[in-house]
């Protein structure tokens, strides 16, 4: 088969727009991602709230804990590989009544997944420890509100 120049122009066309619609269609967000997004960027007071138990572990999709809690965004950063992080750190007592320091993490990927990862630092301890990471679905472990 012989192409004209003017046919080998069109079909390049053709096809580098079809390369460009892939490209954008890999790196598209999700909607509740880029709702967030916007919320977060128009100042709105958005809190995020959670139900562990419908959320899965990463390594073994087994569910969470029958935990559920929120909080407020007072603070987030935007990155294209972690999508919108935020945290929350709050002292409390163990069960034993020791103090110590919670920690938790929050990833909002791109896809519209929210990873939340949970530690906790003993007084005097020297390092904290992984109390678990969670990978939940938006509506259904996460939900954004504002």
């Amino acid at each position: 088969m012989q192409f004209n120049g003017r046919c080998l122009s069109i079909l390049l066309s053709l096809l580098s727009a079809a390369g460009v619609n892939a490209i954008a269609k890999a790196d598209e967000l999700s909607p509740k991602y880029a709702e967030v997004l916007s919320a977060l960027q128009d100042g709105k007071n958005v809190r995020v709230i959670l139900d562990l138990n419908r959320c899965t572990t990463p390594e073994g999709g087994k569910p969470g804990p029958a935990v559920q809690g929120g909080l407020a965004i007072r603070a987030f950063r935007v990155s294209p590989q972690n999508g919108i992080s935020f945290a929350d750190a709050h002292q409390t007592l163990d069960g034993s009544g020791h103090p110590v320091t919670e920690y938790i993490r929050h990833s909002l990927g791109r896809d519209g997944k929210l990873t939340v990862r949970a530690s906790k630092l003993a007084a005097g301890a020297a390092e904290a420890v992984n109390q678990g990471e969670f990978v939940c679905e938006l509506p259904d472990g996460a939900k954004f509100v504002w």
